[in-house]
């Protein structure tokens, strides 16, 4: 399981370093590629970033839904037409496809956060802007029961 939040930076070359915490998931489990993908949360993009086992358990559910739905044709051609599949280097980085750098507005200044089964990379400014949104729900006492939590 992933948790945490960390800044980090895009070389000119387009690598960067996957954190620490994040790597120790991945070399538990023997996986030294991940899978990237474009993404969006209230219409700001950024990338999510699978092991391999959780990006095969995710095509699997997608593949047991119609594939004739509208939406699910969108959302194949969108989130697995724009994946990639990357190697984690001895140093622990992955060169990030130039199309999702550029999709995701990847520059220098970056931030990973973390979900339960995998990763986003996110443009550090992107992010901060996502959170302060996102902070504004937690003084809505009816947003933490809309999840039911």
């Amino acid at each position: 399981m992933f948790s945490g939040r960390f800044d980090h930076a895009i070389d000119s070359k387009g690598r960067v370093s996957i954190p620490v915490r994040f790597r120790e998931v991945l070399q538990k489990a023997e996986f030294d590629r991940l899978f990237i993908t474009n993404f969006m949360l209230d219409n700001e993009p950024c990338l999510e970033l699978y092991p391999p086992d959780e990006w095969w358990r995710l095509v699997a559910k997608i593949r047991q839904r119609p594939s004739f739905d509208r939406n699910m044709q969108l959302f194949q051609t969108f989130y697995l037409g724009g994946a990639h599949e990357v190697e984690v280097d001895r140093q622990g980085r992955i060169l990030i496809p130039p199309k999702l750098r550029q999709f995701a507005h990847l520059d220098k200044d970056v931030t990973f956060s973390a979900m339960p089964d995998h990763f986003q990379l996110w443009d550090k400014a992107t992010l901060e802007r996502v959170l302060g949104d996102a902070m504004k729900n937690f003084s809505d006492p009816n947003f933490l029961n809309s999840l039911g939590l």
